[in-house]
């Protein structure tokens, strides 16, 4: 099995180490280094029509990374496109649900799908990938990262854990996952719209279940539109 290992604190690498003949795959453009015993190719991972699917309703790469220890055992440094932690996530024999950009790299016993979101609520007003979201299941490491630092938020026992929808990153299949537009339980929807226009909040993700979700400290479309509104602009 490859062995994974998070180097660096602040904006920190993924490196993976390959014995002669396993393979990881990453999202486009991950790799920062690597030893040249490792073979990096470009596969649309799936097949061509689960590959357009993803990249159509998830937002991810049409192809992806395929790094391969072909000429001895080697090492390879992964990087996401953006600032923020990276987490690795043991899967055995389970599914995880990943939102848009969460993915950076899988073992290649992994099998990443795209699957239609069980919500209704988070799927016509969630930050999780619109109708469809990123899903890996099998045995293996994965490796997913965010805007700015992780948590890991356990569901309470009996309760709800109630998250901001720009803030996931991932949760198990043990989660029942919907969507709200307010953290509070009663209200109509113009109720609801007006607390979220109060309190800031938007959407909120509700989680029941065992488990816990890993939840990131920058909300990716805030962090997008702060970006945004400092660009200077056109005349």
């Amino acid at each position: 099995m490859a062995n994974f290992t998070i180097q660096g604190t602040t904006d920190p690498f993924l490196s993976v180490e390959l014995a002669q003949g396993e393979s990881v795959f990453a999202e486009g453009g991950a790799m920062a280094a690597m030893d040249d015993t490792i073979v990096l190719t470009g596969k649309a991972q799936g097949g061509v029509l689960k590959s357009l699917a993803r990249m159509a309703t998830t937002g991810e790469s049409f192809f992806m990374q395929h790094a391969t220890a072909e000429r001895g055992p080697g090492r390879i440094l992964l990087a996401p496109g953006h600032p923020g932690e990276v987490r690795t996530i043991g899967l055995k024999g389970d599914s995880w649900s990943l939102t848009d950009g969460a993915f950076l790299c899988a073992e290649a016993s992994l099998e990443i799908a795209t699957a239609r979101n069980r919500s209704i609520g988070g799927a016509i007003f969630g930050g999780t990938g619109g109708f469809f979201i990123m899903k890996v299941t099998g045995t293996g490491i994965l490796g997913v990262s965010a805007v700015g630092a992780i948590q890991e938020m356990p569901v309470p026992a009996g309760g709800e854990l109630v998250v901001d929808s720009g803030h996931v990153v991932a949760w198990p299949d043990s989660l029942e996952m919907s969507a709200s537009l307010s953290t509070g339980q009663g209200g109509g929807f113009l109720g609801k719209m007006v607390g979220a226009v109060k309190t800031g909040e938007g959407v909120v993700l509700r989680f029941r279940g065992t488990g816990s979700v890993l939840v990131a400290s920058r909300s990716q479309p805030a962090f997008i539109g702060w970006i945004s509104s400092r660009l200077p602009k056109s005349d």
